[in-house]
Formats: structure tokens, C-alpha cells, sequence
């Protein structure tokens, strides 16, 4: 009996939880930002691990052939990655937590050059009508930022 109680607490978790994430995944070959029609797709693969809801984001640049790949867990906790920043050229390490709220998943990032912090960035990602949207804004450098990118499957 106890071990059918636990089971079905479990079960509840997880439905809970993995209510609470949205269906990103899907192939999305037609982009636009605000400045530009990117050439490329985005591609996002999603799986369940330990309660926890993973994104996989794949970019494929088709002007320049340069691929992304970012990764997403969405629990919470505190990640840091080392990246380099395209239009400038330099190095930077990127602390992110991202969650689920209902309907999208949302990241809070801190950025950082040479052990001070540079930037700070909200991205929430959510599909709307089979359209994907990825709403970045923040400060970098003391001056306002924000980017939209939309991507459908047609």
C-alpha cells in the first residue's frame, strides 16, 4: 500500500510538473527577427529526466553554416557556460536559471568579461498557433536590449 501511495505521489509529480512545461518540439526551417529574415532553422527537441523537463535547441545558420546548440534545464538550478559573442568576438561566461511557467520557458542570465558582469538577459520561449517565439530583453553594457525572433514550420 505504501509503495502504491508513493507511486501515484510520483506520477502526480510528474504530470504536475510536466504540466506546467509547454510542447516546444518541432522543426521550425522559417525565421524572422526584427532586423532580418533569418536564413536557417531552429530545431527543438524536448525529453522528461528525473522530473525535470529538458529543451535541446538546434540553430543552423544557412548563410554561414555556423550550427548552435543550446541546452536547457528547466529546474531551476544555476548553470554556467563559456561563450563567445558573434558580432564581438569575445569571451564570456553566461550563469542562466531557467523554469517553467505555464506556457513557456522562461531563463534569467547574468553575463560576465573578465569577472564582472556586463549583461543581464530574460528569454522566454513559448509556441503560439505553431509558431515559435524566443523574446530576448535585458541591459548589455549599460545600454537596453531586446530581440524577437519568430519561427513557424511552413
Amino acid at each position: 500500500m505504501k509503495y502504491l501511495i508513493a507511486l501515484t505521489a510520483a506520477l502526480i509529480s510528474i504530470n504536475t510538473y510536466a504540466g506546467d512545461c509547454p510542447e516546444l518540439e518541432g522543426r521550425y526551417p522559417k525565421c524572422k527577427s526584427e532586423i532580418r529574415d533569418i536564413r536557417g532553422e531552429y530545431i527543438v527537441e524536448q525529453y522528461l529526466k528525473d522530473d525535470v523537463m529538458f529543451y535541446q535547441i538546434y540553430y543552423n545558420d544557412d548563410e554561414t553554416n555556423e550550427s548552435r546548440t543550446d541546452a536547457i534545464r528547466t529546474d531551476g538550478k544555476l548553470e554556467s557556460r563559456k561563450e563567445r559573442l558573434p558580432r564581438v568576438g569575445i569571451k564570456v561566461r553566461i550563469d542562466s536559471r531557467s523554469r517553467c511557467v505555464p506556457g513557456a520557458v522562461v531563463s534569467d542570465a547574468d553575463v560576465f568579461f573578465l569577472g564582472k558582469q556586463v549583461g543581464t538577459f530574460k528569454t522566454k520561449i513559448y509556441v503560439e498557433d505553431g509558431t515559435l517565439y524566443s523574446n530576448l530583453d535585458g541591459q548589455y553594457l549599460g545600454k537596453p536590449l531586446s530581440k524577437r525572433i519568430v519561427c513557424t514550420q511552413e
